[in-house]
């Protein structure tokens, strides 16, 4: 939790989009960690609801290019920091057992299916156990990271995509671009499927 501690304190000062996905991650990691333990840190779980629409407003701007889209975007971006800043001030860790034990995640399950053929939903929740695999088999850390990065640029042009046709304009490069990141993706889980026992 120090480092936790210590990322909190970085961007209530500066609060630079980087800092903030470092915080994220460190919050994943640590769930992760956790969850395989039958334990949840409830106060890490709320700090990455609290912070996700933030974050993907940070990305938003870095990769839609129109300018009335980013111009809505910064506006967005500053009321959800505000409201970030104040649950970051007030944030508590709180671990506690889980009721209903998850059950851990089947890594080589997740990788055994293409994604070629699924929806951005589904897209996006492989990505979300991708972490977790990533965050718990640290053997193939890289890998798996490869994956989630890659399973991440999709979301991130689909929503990009999204906001294009709220402001009537084409989505053809970012559905282009996010086609390229799901061949991407492909490719590495098929190296990563064969790599895992």
């Amino acid at each position: 939790m120090e480092r936790i501690d210590l990322l909190i304190n970085e961007y209530l000062k500066k609060q630079k989009p980087k800092i903030l996905h470092d915080l994220r991650v460190e919050a994943r990691r640590i769930l992760s960690n956790l969850e395989r333990n039958g334990k949840i840190d409830l106060g890490l779980k709320f700090l990455l609801k609290k912070s996700s629409k933030l974050r993907d407003t940070d990305v938003m701007i870095k990769i839609c290019k129109n300018k009335e889209i980013k111009k809505y975007l910064k506006k967005k971006r500053k009321k959800l920091r505000k409201k970030f800043i104040e649950f970051l001030k007030n944030f508590k860790s709180e671990i506690v057992e889980l009721e209903n034990k998850k059950e851990f995640i089947d890594c080589k399950k997740v990788l055994s299916e293409t994604f070629l053929n699924k929806d951005d939903k589904t897209l996006h929740k492989i990505r979300i156990k991708i972490k977790k695999c990533r965050y718990t088999n640290s053997q193939f850390e890289r890998e798996f990271k490869a994956i989630q990065d890659y399973l991440g640029k999709v979301h991130d042009f689909y929503n990009c995509e999204k906001l294009l046709i709220k402001f009537d304009k084409n989505p053809k490069n970012a559905i282009k671009n996010k086609k390229k990141f799901i061949k991407k993706a492909e490719k590495e889980r098929i190296k990563l499927l064969n790599l895992i026992p």
